[in-house]
């Protein structure tokens, strides 16, 4: 007969009340913010890390705010996303697509947000629909590009993203194969006459670029995918495809 052996991935578990009490535990440096548990429990290794739950703090609505934006909770999940009809249907189906439909019922948009993949369109989604997220802690809201390039602050804990849902939207990816994470992709949405494009897979996390010059300060490190030259080659096409698509 065999026997398993079972490890806890976290030393500890803390379920706080509210808002202030997450901080009080998250202070601690061994202690991480636990939303839907995707990326914690990814890893298998044992660790001293103690999880700080954040289902009871009422994070996971998602609403539409009194200037027309839509206010995305940071434990509402993916799911709730791709059934929310306050978000418009191009965001809806990257949140439908981000993960398998196991993973989408458990991931949140707050671990989304701090995950900041370099894959994620459903990321570079809400980075062109002018996201701005909302912090609990010594840190005030700011732009998701603006986070995305400097981090998370110390003792901070996103409560929120907001999104404006208005334009028109359109994607272009490239992968090895209809299936795969692509290797980069375009998402863009024209609104009011403006135009933004973020893009994946061009950096360390997705970006905003320059619609008209989308390789402009761009340097992506190659792997067995693409290399530095084929990613940039992609960033200008899918970008004028999705310019293309977006013209009025």
């Amino acid at each position: 007969m065999l026997a398993f052996l079972a490890v806890p991935l976290v030393t500890a578990y803390h379920r706080p009340g509210n808002i202030d009490e997450a901080l009080d535990l998250l202070s601690s440096p061994p202690r991480v913010a636990l939303g839907g548990g995707t990326t914690l429990n990814a890893d298998r290794e044992p660790s001293d890390l103690e999880a700080v739950d954040l289902q009871s703090l009422g994070l996971d609505a998602i609403t539409a705010t009194d200037d027309g934006r839509v206010r995305i909770g940071a434990t509402a999940t993916l799911d709730d996303m791709r059934r929310c009809e306050l978000l418009p249907g191009s965001l809806r189906e990257l949140a439908r697509l981000e993960q398998p439909s196991t993973l989408r019922t458990l991931a949140t948009a707050g671990g989304l947000v701090a995950k900041a993949s370099a894959e994620s369109l459903l990321l570079a989604g809400l980075l062109a629909h002018d996201a701005e997220v909302e912090l609990a802690g010594p840190a005030s809201a700011r732009g998701l590009a603006e986070l995305l390039d400097s981090g998370l602050p110390q003792g901070s804990l996103i409560t929120a993203t907001s999104v404006d849902p208005a334009g028109r939207a359109a994607t272009a990816r490239t992968g090895r194969t209809p299936a795969d994470v692509p290797i980069v992709a375009a998402y863009g949405r024209r609104s009011e006459g403006s135009v933004a494009i973020a893009l994946t897979g061009v950096g360390d996390h997705p970006v905003l670029v320059d619609a008209h010059n989308p390789t402009a300060g761009l340097s992506p490190a190659g792997d067995f995918r693409g290399s530095r030259e084929y990613r940039l080659h992609l960033a200008a096409t899918l970008t004028a495809r999705v310019m293309q698509e977006l013209h009025p």
